[in-house]
């Protein structure tokens, strides 16, 4: 048993050798999480360096700031450029764009594997406010802009190269990876092999009774771990897999943390009755309000989050005491009804957590 930084330190095989996998695409779209430097891979080059190309320490800090997990991306990037399997990999078309007016964090890179084929890898959510905004947006807004962007990224990387394609992501980036499949032209659809979702959150249950996510479903491989809670939610899921993690509860997330046996996921039978409750909680609540009343609720909660002025979820913890006195005067300073309003979605959010608690807790 061994983690994705442990497979990567032990495949030896090429691609050629044995096909692409599961932990393969996990392995790929945590390093996607690494903010590669312009001086070493220009925006938009589509030429393409290989991962020893980014060893280089002067740049480290920056690769990896306010990654959730950079010591471990930073382990995975060394093991990346010395394993055989990955160490000829071509990284190109690397692209990051933030729009506060759009309320778009969008990054996305592609892998080339070999002459024949490409793993397309979309960044999860990153630390930055746009970005959870965005995250928040899924609840009631159709498609979110990071959703469209995914589209034309895709396409772009496919007149780049010919051949077949993967697509995945961890997080958002699962979300966008199956999204940009299901919604890409014909001629680009046929190429897609396999889409892989980690920890992605699902879709309302419109997104799956379009035609186009019929004939993709069979090529989706959606896996969550035992203690989920972003990729279980909205009430409508892909087909999914549970993996077993050494982390606990929500640290569960971090795809560091997962367990892998040979080439593959070590499995669970069935998300732990902690995450059940949590996830029911959740979706009961985000489904028993309208669109309008979360919508409603999503811009106010991040209009005192705005209030503090910083760019980071990172930089909102650091100086947490000083931020939580200004989220306090932003919310006594909100109108009556928005306050009563933010008051008693809040409360109804606990309301249905102590129903939906299983039984033999409640009577205690």
């Amino acid at each position: 048993m061994k983690s994705i930084l442990g497979y990567t330190r032990t495949s030896l095989d090429t691609f050629d050798e044995r096909p692409f996998c599961q932990v393969d695409s996990l392995v790929l779209s945590s390093i996607a999480y690494t903010f590669f430097p312009k001086e070493i891979l220009p925006e938009g080059d589509w030429n393409g360096i290989h991962f020893a190309d980014l060893l280089k320490a002067e740049y480290f800090e920056q690769m990896f700031h306010g990654i959730w997990n950079g010591k471990s991306c930073l382990e995975l990037l060394i093991a990346l450029a010395c394993s055989p399997r990955f160490r000829d990999t071509l990284i190109c078309g690397y692209t990051q764009k933030y729009d506060a007016a759009t309320e778009k964090q969008f990054s996305a890179v592609t892998f080339r594997l070999t002459p024949d084929t490409s793993y397309i890898a979309f960044r999860g959510t990153d630390s930055s406010i746009i970005g959870w905004k965005e995250d928040f947006n899924m609840a009631f807004q159709d498609p979110i802009a990071g959703q469209l962007e995914a589209i034309r990224y895709l396409h772009e990387a496919a007149s780049h190269f010919p051949g077949m394609l993967y697509l995945g992501g961890h997080s958002k980036g699962g979300n966008l990876a199956v999204y940009s499949a299901v919604k890409s032209d014909p001629s680009i659809r046929r190429r897609i092999l396999d889409v892989y979702s980690h920890d992605g959150p699902g879709f309302l249950k419109s997104f799956f009774e379009l035609p186009e996510y019929e004939q993709m479903k069979d090529r989706i491989h959606k896996t969550v771990p035992q203690s989920s809670l972003v990729g279980m939610l909205f009430e409508t899921q892909e087909d999914y897999k549970v993996v077993k993690s050494r982390a606990f509860s929500l640290f569960q997330h971090d795809p560091a943390s997962w367990v892998v046996n040979g080439n593959d996921f070590s499995y669970a039978d069935h998300l732990n009755s902690g995450a059940r409750h949590m996830d029911e909680t959740l979706n009961t609540w985000i489904l028993g309000l309208s669109p309008a009343d979360r919508e409603r609720f999503v811009d106010t909660l991040f209009e005192l989050l705005n209030s503090t002025d910083v760019f980071s979820t990172e930089e909102l913890v650091q100086n947490w005491s000083a931020n939580l006195q200004i989220l306090m005067q932003a919310a006594r300073a909100l109108d009556p009804e928005s306050r009563e309003f933010l008051q008693r979605t809040i409360r109804d959010l606990f309301t249905i957590s102590l129903k939906t608690l299983p039984e033999r807790f409640r009577k205690k």
